[in-house]
Formats: structure tokens, C-alpha cells, sequence
């Protein structure tokens, strides 16, 4: 596909959807402040179910129960940061729990979410696990690394978890595959993709796989900042800043402060990640997958995901 011109123009787009796995009050934020000194705008997720049982903090993190976290989130979302959703909890939630989660979200945050990305323990998850694949892949996954069948249901219906009409109602993008090249949209050039297997999720989104610290230092490193530039193409990073991103002061890692500075002085056109599939898809419109892309995405992805665990 032809390369996209970007608004104003800068040379490439960059995002990140930060996952809100273990994020708590004290571990997270520093990647924030720092984000916002360099006028980059992103993706912050939350889990926002809420009810008898569900814990506010815990060793897993934080939900929009927990005042405190709450409080940063909101504050976040003035500054201009969008608010994701990561499933309704940590945990697998019914049907009506999961339909009062994306109620809250819409009344917490003013809209429901236009991004989302599964949570790998949440039963609600919608075509997640071995249903990210068709067969044969479908089978070989759950032979090599599938927790087992059916521990992804939200898209079965009869089942208990199912919402797979809510999310279609209610969730703009969902993402699937991540790679390890730093540019997304050459790794996925059709993204945002509608999947006619996989009918409840409107549009799916790629993204580049930087789980940890570490993994997001090597993707963002300086050679593959200049390959960005270079490409003009566009990159969303999945990570999780809660993952030893920022140590027990509160600091965030000199390395990942330096990559970020240094990426935010070129010319960059830095959007919350539904902010910048919006604009894709308001100059390609939303891809129907066909079969031979569907494959393409398939074994890569789980190529890399056998190679080094990548989401």
C-alpha cells in the first residue's frame, strides 16, 4: 500500500497502548510525566468493573475502584491521554458484569472505549487464545502454548461470558498480533481490518511487541527510531509500564527517559493509538481481511510469538 501522508506534515506516527497490568499507585506514573515533558499523547488502559468481590488493588494492580489510581487516570485523560479498555477485570466476568464494567467506563470517562485490548487470564476475552487463529494453526497453538481450550469464550455464545454483541455495539478497536519490527503498519499494512471470521470486533489493530523494560528499549532504540523516520510508516508499542519501567522511588529508567527525549525531538506525529487508526481509516477505510492476508498475519505472529513469548 501506498505510504500515508501524516497531518502537518511529520515524517511518521507514533502510539503506545500501555496495558494496565499491575499498575498501582506509585509504579507507573513516572512513564507519564515523562511522556507528557515530551508532548507525546498515548493509551493508558484500565480494568472498570465493579461490585461485591472484585479488589480494588491487588498483586495484579489497580481498577477504577482504587481512588487513588482513579484520581491519575482522570488526570491523565485531561492532559489529552485516551483511556483503553482491557477487559472488564483480571479475572473472567458474566455477561451482566461485563455489560455494567463498559457501562461505568462510559461514566467515568464520557464515551465508551474506542480501543481495547484483551487481558490473556480474563474468561471474557473475544477471540483470544487459540480463536486469534485459524485451523490448522488454531490446533497447533493449543498444543504448544495454549492454556487450553475454551479458556477464551466471549465471543461463544450460550456461554456465561459471552458479550460478543456489546463489544460490537460498544468497542471501535480491538488488537490482535504484535510484531517485533518497530514500524506496525508494514508489519500489518491493513490495519485497521475487519475479520469476516471473527464477526463482533469491528476493526483489529497490529502492534509492536514490547512487553517489559527491555523489550522497550530495544524497540525503540536509536537505529530503529531512524528506521521509523526512514519508512514514514507508523508505530503503535504494546507495553506495560508497570513493568519495571519506574523503580521503588518512583524514577523512571534513564534509558527509556533518554530513548523517549530523543524520539519526541524528531518529527513525529505523537496521538493516543485510537486518535491515530482513526485517521487511517478515514484515508483507506476499514480493510476487509482476506483469506492470504489473514494466513500472512497468522504465521508470522505465531513465529514470533514461539520465538520470544511476544502477546
Amino acid at each position: 500500500m501506498a505510504a500515508l501522508p501524516w497531518p502537518d506534515g511529520k515524517r511518521f506516527a507514533f502510539s503506545i497502548f500501555d496495558d494496565t497490568d499491575l499498575a498501582r499507585p506509585g509504579n507507573y506514573e513516572a512513564a507519564y510525566e515523562c511522556l507528557y515533558r515530551c508532548g507525546m499523547r498515548t493509551t493508558k488502559s484500565v480494568w472498570p468493573a465493579t461490585g461485591p468481590g472484585l479488589e480494588p488493588r491487588g498483586r495484579e494492580g489497580s481498577t477504577c475502584d482504587d481512588a487513588e489510581y482513579l484520581r491519575y487516570v482522570l488526570e491523565l485523560q485531561r492532559r489529552g491521554y485516551e483511556i483503553g479498555y482491557h477487559n472488564a477485570y483480571h479475572t473472567g466476568l458474566h455477561r451482566g458484569q461485563v455489560e455494567r464494567a463498559l457501562d461505568r467506563f462510559r461514566e467515568l470517562f464520557g464515551h465508551d472505549p474506542v480501543t481495547m485490548s484483551n487481558h490473556a487470564l480474563s474468561r471474557e476475552g473475544i477471540y483470544w487464545g487459540a480463536a486469534r487463529l485459524s485451523p490448522p494453526l488454531s490446533t497447533l497453538y493449543r498444543l504448544l502454548v495454549a492454556r487450553g481450550p475454551g479458556s477464551h469464550v466471549g465471543h461463544v455464545v450460550g456461554s456465561p461470558y459471552f458479550w460478543g454483541d456489546l463489544c460490537q455495539r460498544r468497542i471501535r478497536y480491538v488488537r490482535n498480533f504484535v510484531f517485533g519490527r518497530i514500524d506496525t503498519l508494514a508489519s500489518c499494512p491493513w490495519m485497521p481490518y475487519h475479520d469476516p471470521a471473527r464477526p463482533y470486533v469491528n476493526a483489529w489493530y497490529a502492534a509492536a511487541h514490547a512487553q517489559h523494560c527491555a523489550h522497550f528499549v530495544d524497540m525503540l532504540s536509536e537505529a530503529h527510531q531512524d528506521a521509523l523516520e526512514a519508512s514514514g510508516g507508523a508505530c503503535i508499542v504494546y507495553t506495560h509500564f508497570a513493568a519495571e519501567f519506574v523503580d521503588a522511588s518512583g524514577r523512571l529508567h534513564a534509558r527509556v527517559r533518554q530513548l523517549l527525549e530523543r524520539l519526541s525531538r524528531k518529527p513525529g506525529w505523537f496521538v493516543p493509538v485510537g486518535t491515530l487508526l482513526d485517521y487511517i481509516a478515514a484515508r483507506r477505510g476499514i480493510s476487509r481481511l482476506s483469506a492470504a492476508a489473514r494466513q500472512s498475519l497468522e504465521w508470522r505472529w505465531l513465529a514470533h510469538k514461539l520465538l520470544v513469548g511476544a502477546g
